[in-house]
């Protein structure tokens, strides 16, 4: 388990681009991962039903009453043109009321679907 761990940091690390990053999961067997926002905290699924719970953020994000999605495009817009790191994103999806998001790496549609109250989004994952 703790290799796995050790494994999911390296990914994280040495992947150029989300796209990467996804290709380089499905690599170690990761099926899908839900995020919740608030805490940061990542359950990642794996062929043959292992599950791990990985990272968290020390002081938990205050997220929106309701689901705004057009600031949850702003916010994907800003993160894929490099001009928000990791933790000014999820800052981002939080104020825009996203709960959590999950990305399916399985299938022929994979994706990612951010969820919050009164609504979602679903953009697909170019690979």
């Amino acid at each position: 388990m703790a290799d796995l761990h050790n494994k999911i940091n390296e990914l994280y690390k040495s992947s150029k681009s989300y796209p990467d990053l996804v290709k380089n999961l499905i690599g170690i067997g990761v099926q899908s991962y839900s995020v919740e926002v608030s805490s940061g905290i990542i359950l990642y699924r794996f062929v043959g039903g292992e599950n791990i719970l990985h990272g968290a953020v020390s002081i938990p994000r205050e997220i929106s009453e309701s689901f705004n999605r057009q600031l949850v495009l702003n916010a994907l817009k800003d993160t894929q043109e490099g001009r928000t790191t990791y933790p000014e994103f999820m800052d981002d999806i939080a104020f825009a009321g996203v709960r959590f998001y999950e990305a399916t790496l399985n299938g022929n549609n994979k994706r990612v679907t951010y969820i919050g109250i009164g609504g979602s989004y679903e953009e697909a994952i170019p690979l």
